[in-house]
């Protein structure tokens, strides 16, 4: 990628999935709310929440990664 504004962008697409389908599951179950797209919220018992915690786990894992791979391609930004 030659322009930093693309991992920007990359880097907003990952947070938004790790928040919509990895954080947000957990307080729609806390506080009885019914989205229709996150995604994890339709598995049965417990494997809905290890989903959503996997998703956080590989959105944190990817932003770091994006971050470093920004820095290293364009040190001044």
């Amino acid at each position: 990628m030659k322009d930093p504004k693309a991992y920007d962008l990359l880097s907003f697409v990952v947070c938004w999935l790790g928040l919509h389908q990895g954080l947000y599951p957990f307080g729609a179950k806390l506080f009885g709310w019914g989205p229709r797209l996150a995604l994890p919220l339709r598995l049965p018992g417990p494997f809905w929440w290890i989903a959503s915690a996997l998703v956080v786990g590989a959105a944190v894992f990817l932003l770091d990664r994006i971050d470093r791979a920004k820095k290293r391609r364009h040190p001044a930004s």
